[in-house]
């Protein structure tokens, strides 16, 4: 009987010290003020991520003539593998207020 008390006071203490090591509110994407979907069909982690975009441009080697210069959006994903960026802990992110839905339909329709 004590044998099976010890086995059982021992898996609870594995399970507060694995929950305490869990954060309380991670910091998702889905979350952020800076994620969006490029459409309403796409999944969440499909999200991109406004706070770091970048440039490609497709210079053409052959005639010297490229095309035009396109700003895009790294993948959420993308952002939270890389320290530079946002990394795992979420660096740069900043919570949704409760108007963001709003303010992106408002500037959707200019």
């Amino acid at each position: 009987m004590k044998f099976l008390l010890l086995i059982f006071c021992s898996l609870l203490q594995t399970t507060f010290s694995i929950a305490s090591t869990i954060p309380k509110d991670p910091k998702l994407c889905i979350n952020c003020k800076f994620s969006f979907k490029e459409n309403f069909l796409t999944s969440d982690k499909f999200c991109k991520c406004s706070k770091f975009p970048y440039i490609e441009d497709d210079y053409f080697f052959v005639n010297g003539r490229g095309k035009p210069k396109v700003t895009k959006n790294h993948y959420c994903s993308t952002a939270r593998n890389f320290d530079h960026m946002c990394g795992e802990e979420g660096k740069k992110y900043e919570e949704k207020s409760k108007s963001h839905f709003l303010d992106n339909l408002l500037q959707n329709k200019k």
